[in-house]
């Protein structure tokens, strides 16, 4: 009999005792999101870097590249009350460059002295990301919760310039042709790249479907030009190759999967 009440009196006692350890620990869930918007690109940053093979120019080189949308992919994993880490793709549409110039050296090159010059940037870039949000959410009308956050990430930006070409304005007198052109071959570079962003998001109670909106301040690498070009007053020729830097300012949208 000293038995079974020793027994029962242990087993009316493991919920206080599970009560004394704490709540069981919840996974931390893992992620997908799905994103696109809007980016307003900042000037090229290309200088001149031979100007005894790339004349001289009065408006220089650092031309406007074209504001453009884009669309990430991301996923990721909450690691920490306070902290998500996740690794996200980005594309860009292509960006075109295009600059008029009037020559500064007084000396006609291979296009004439006044000239446009042209080509497109396309960017992709994969970032390893840091999210910093609050423990909870703020509880907002219509069963929305709300959740503000910061990021930021570095990774790989690979840019691709093509289509280039300049086009003379002006015909040379010492040729036979109407016009005249340079082209160049298209180039590739990888480089870092790293971004940095803030929002909000918005999550319905008790769904598994958010949306994150917010702003971006997006560095996509340095982008090179070609090194050789065909001119057809004067055939292949050989110069040091443009660089620029591609920078945005970004305004994103992205739907959230929480598993």
């Amino acid at each position: 009999m000293k038995k079974h009440v020793f027994a029962f009196c242990c087993i009316a006692s493991l919920p206080a005792v599970a009560g004394t350890m704490g709540e069981i620990a919840q996974p931390m869930p893992w992620f997908v999101s799905i994103g696109t918007g809007y980016s307003w690109t900042d000037k090229s940053g290309i200088v001149n870097p031979d100007p005894g093979f790339w004349d001289n120019a009065s408006q220089g080189y650092d031309g406007d590249l074209s504001d453009e949308g884009f669309y990430s992919f991301a996923i990721g994993k909450q690691v920490h009350p306070y902290i998500d880490l996740s690794v996200s793709y980005f594309n860009n549409e292509d960006m075109d460059y295009q600059i008029f110039q009037t020559g500064a050296s007084g000396t006609p090159g291979f296009t004439g002295s006044v000239r446009n010059r042209f080509f497109t940037l396309n960017n992709k870039s994969v970032l390893a990301n840091i999210i910093l949000h609050n423990n909870t959410p703020y509880t907002a009308p219509w069963s929305l919760n709300v959740m503000p956050f910061i990021s930021g990430g570095i990774g790989a930006g690979y840019n691709k310039v093509n289509n280039f070409h300049t086009v003379g304005i002006v015909p040379l007198s010492a040729t036979n042709i109407g016009s005249t052109t340079s082209i160049g071959n298209e180039t590739t570079r990888t480089s870092f790249a790293w971004q940095g962003s803030v929002g909000l998001n918005f999550q319905p109670v008790s769904s598994h479907l958010s949306a994150n909106i917010g702003y971006r301040y997006f560095s996509g690498g340095t982008f090179e030009g070609p090194d050789y070009v065909y001119t057809n007053s004067d055939g292949w020729s050989y110069g040091a190759p443009w660089k620029g830097t591609l920078t945005a300012n970004q305004l994103f949208v992205e739907f959230k999967y929480t598993a």
